[in-house]
């Protein structure tokens, strides 16, 4: 009869305990069997949802993947679906989502600034991402548009680099500053027009150089001249 009844107390004591369980989001979803459970729970449910993307639309697997990044990064998980995209097999962020992270991220006293400059045609030349620190300027790296002839990225098929440069310009010159300054923000993850460039396996600081190297070898004879720096163009 004590047997039993401490057999019993055995069991109440154990139901009580995992009534008492209770997730930690400090370790993340892999950080211990009760975070997954709840966050595939979680992700099942998510992925019902017809608002979502198409790339996590009855697709919990991949639901999972977004709420282990939105908890990464403290957002929502809806706002890393809608800002996450899959090329050629790899997760990669629009570049407006990674301009708003680095503004949101409190790392820098000033939101980011881009010093952009137009050809004597008028038409945008380059784009230089900055922003401060403590009293010292941060910047990322120049970008311009010989920059793109000679990395391919004017000759893309769909290349939106012809049709609207100057967006262009600042999103990959944003994507050079977070980088080179923040990579901690961008989880390793590169940007869709990084991705749809083709420009993944090589680091900012790879593609400056060879650029750098390329443009003094087949440099224009023609002497370029600089209009005046535009610094508030609009921006869409």
């Amino acid at each position: 009869m004590a047997e039993e009844v401490k057999t019993e107390k055995t069991e109440v004591a154990e139901v009580k305990k995992q009534e008492n369980r209770v997730a930690d989001p400090s370790l993340g979803v892999f950080g211990s069997t009760d975070n997954f459970t709840l966050a595939w729970q979680q992700a099942q449910a998510l992925a019902k949802s017809n608002i979502i993307p198409a790339n996590f639309q009855g697709k919990p697997e991949n639901v999972l993947i977004a709420i282990e990044q939105s908890q990464r990064l403290n957002v929502s998980p809806f706002m890393v679906m809608q800002n996450l995209y899959v090329i050629q097999g790899r997760p990669s962020w629009s570049s407006k989502f990674l301009i708003a992270m680095i503004n949101g991220s409190g790392k820098f006293d000033e939101e980011l600034h881009f010093d952009e400059k137009k050809d004597a045609k008028g038409k945008p030349y380059s784009c230089l991402a900055w922003t401060m620190k403590n009293g010292r300027r941060v910047e990322g790296v120049t970008v311009d548009m010989e920059m793109a002839s000679a990395e391919g990225w004017l000759n893309k098929t769909g290349s939106k680099w012809k049709t609207i440069p100057a967006i262009m310009l600042r999103y990959r010159a944003a994507s050079f500053f977070a980088s080179l300054n923040c990579p901690e923000l961008t989880l390793g993850i590169y940007t869709k027009e990084e991705m749809e460039d083709n420009t993944f396996n090589n680091s900012p600081e790879d593609v400056y150089v060879q650029t750098e190297e390329e443009i003094a070898q087949n440099a224009n004879t023609e002497e370029f001249i600089e209009a005046e720096e535009v610094t508030d163009a609009p921006f869409m």
